[in-house]
């Protein structure tokens, strides 16, 4: 027999507090890592088009963490009608070093409720006004950076279509002047040909899954719920962090599973 329970706008009310507070309040968790190169990375990734949250627009939440570098791991926007606002808000960012990897939502929008592939053009005209502010577009590359006697490796992994991901030749040959790993890229599957080419990493940012965005009992709900949420130790000293993101698809709402902005204290500890 089912049994219906009446709502009072009471309990109506507070339940949509509570949604709109787990969909537009972002956390900003911290994470401590050991490592060879030391400062303060943060992860932006599937934004979705949102940039304005309870606790503050998108660039004044990064700005607040005074980052050294901010890596954005793919799906900008869902339309391309809010390109222009979500590139604005990324100008807003001060950051000398900011890399992106394309996501799925690079590669296609949302046009009259359904979803059409981005021609050619329109997916190289964005690239082109990123690299143009100040963003390095990372498509299956890799960057170098030198803070004082520390090196970093950044490898960025196109893998906004399965199977589009490539290794660069060289990318054994830089490694071994044994600097600081960090890989990038939309979704984690690109674990599996991490693991098929025994490539080395120290930190590998993800995110694609929203963390299931819908979690009851801290499981996730629907197609992730076989990845992890957040921080992964893999054998190796590695770490596998896979970022429930920012803005939400199909549905407009989270649950137990709050938007974020991951930040990296690498080769700090923990206060």
């Amino acid at each position: 027999m089912l049994i219906i329970i009446p709502l009072t706008g009471a309990a109506v009310l507070l339940i949509g507090c509570l949604l709109a507070a787990q969909t537009l309040y972002v956390t900003r968790p911290t994470i401590y890592l050991p490592g060879k190169w030391q400062g303060t990375v943060v992860q932006l990734t599937d934004i979705h088009g949102r940039i304005r949250y309870l606790n503050g627009t998108l660039s004044k939440l990064v700005n607040e963490i005074r980052p050294d570098i901010v890596m954005v791991t793919g799906d900008l926007a869902s339309r391309t009608t809010e390109w222009p606002r979500v590139l604005r808000e990324l100008r807003q960012i001060d950051c000398p070093h900011i890399w992106f990897v394309p996501g799925n939502y690079e590669r296609e929008t949302v046009s009259k409720l359904h979803k059409r592939t981005l021609t050619l053009d329109e997916y190289t005209e964005l690239m082109d006004v990123l690299q143009q502010q100040g963003i390095t577009v990372l498509g299956n590359q890799e960057a170098q950076l030198t803070i004082g006697q520390q090196k970093l490796l950044v490898y960025g992994f196109d893998n906004s279509i399965y199977g589009n991901e490539r290794i660069n030749t060289s990318l054994k040959a830089l490694a071994a002047d044994d600097p600081y790993v960090i890989m990038l890229a939309h979704s984690p599957t690109i674990i599996d040909t991490l693991g098929e080419e025994q490539l080395h990493f120290d930190l590998l940012l993800t995110g694609h899954t929203h963390g299931g965005q819908i979690r009851l009992f801290g499981r996730t709900i629907g197609a992730y719920r076989n990845y992890h949420v957040g921080l992964k130790r893999l054998p190796g000293n590695r770490y596998f962090y896979i970022s429930r993101g920012l803005g939400t698809v199909k549905i407009p709402l989270r649950l137990g599973c709050p938007p974020e902005i991951a930040v990296f204290k690498i080769g700090e500890e923990r206060p």
